[in-house]
């Protein structure tokens, strides 16, 4: 399957003023089920973009501006090809099947970045909404997952936020809402607490408006957020808890880290004689089954 998606970030300012490097992460993560047929980025004003692989091996647009303005256009362009897949497909090694497990000497070392818990004062609810919810946990790893993963999409109610920033795991058990970044940072709390090895994810959702891939998808309209757990012998699986579902051929990952601020989809600062300018950002996105026209040309 061939999707075309168009991300267009404008971001206005009353005045001009000038910009640190950007950092832009739109460019998605290729794997053998997921494959960049193309890739088209435009930033406005000029700037010099430079490439570079972090870290967690997200690839990375820096955009080094080289005028000031009052306004950025950042529009990337691209079309996938997705490799359609059953999600269950795996094997998890004998050992791990069921909970409590322990990761290897050597796998633990790796995964150390993605089993560390929040501090008290932003996640000590969770434990006890654990054993309220689940006053007996499921033995079977796979279906600890899902159950902890589906129960978040019954409990909470969604809510789109535009401010930057996620909820603590705290406040989102308190308030009993959120968006997708709230949940998925919920949901790695959750499965950190529990002693698994958990990462963020931020990238697309195509969610086919009808057959047997269409799942409602709440977030529509907006980059998806979901998280990663790794399991011995399977690696990383991608559990979506704002949808409830296993992460399928659908899910189209941009960026990963252990903590969500290191996957926002465009990092950077502006700079004006005034100590604070108000800013007001403007996003739009597009992600549609590609027609056989060529979409960047």
């Amino acid at each position: 399957m061939r999707i075309f998606i168009h991300h267009r970030t404008h971001y206005a300012y009353p005045e001009k003023v000038q910009f640190s490097p950007h950092r832009i992460l739109l460019h998605p993560r290729e794997h053998p089920h997921l494959e960049v047929e193309s890739f088209d980025l435009e930033v406005s004003p000029r700037a010099k973009v430079r490439w570079m692989v972090d870290a967690f091996e997200n690839h990375i647009a820096v955009a080094h501006f080289e005028e000031t303005s009052d306004e950025i256009i950042i529009s990337a362009r691209l079309v996938t090809l997705l490799e359609n897949r059953n999600p269950f497909d795996f094997l998890i090694e004998p050992y791990a099947e069921t909970y409590p497990f322990s990761y290897n000497p050597f796998e633990r070392k790796a995964l150390n970045a993605y089993l560390e818990i929040g501090s008290p004062s932003t996640a000590s609810k969770v434990l006890p909404w654990i054993w309220k919810e689940f006053p007996q946990l499921p033995v079977d790893t796979l279906d600890l997952l899902t159950q902890l993963n589906h129960r978040i999409r019954e409990r909470f109610q969604y809510l789109p936020r535009e401010e930057e920033g996620v909820q603590w795991p705290d406040q989102t058990l308190t308030m009993g809402s959120g968006s997708c970044r709230d949940f998925a940072l919920l949901f790695i709390e959750i499965c950190r607490q529990l002693g698994f090895a958990c990462r963020f994810v931020s990238g697309y959702f195509y969610d086919s408006p009808s057959g047997e891939g269409h799942v409602h998808n709440v977030a529509q309209g907006s980059m998806h957020a979901w998280t990663e757990v790794y399991l011995p012998g399977a690696g990383w699986k991608g559990l979506d808890p704002t949808n409830g579902i296993l992460a399928n051929d659908n899910f189209i990952p941009c960026a990963v880290a252990n903590e969500p601020r290191l996957t926002s989809p465009i990092q950077g600062s502006y700079y004006h004689r005034q100590f604070r300018i108000p800013s007001d950002m403007t996003v739009s996105l597009t992600i549609e089954p590609a027609g056989q026209r060529e979409e960047l040309s």
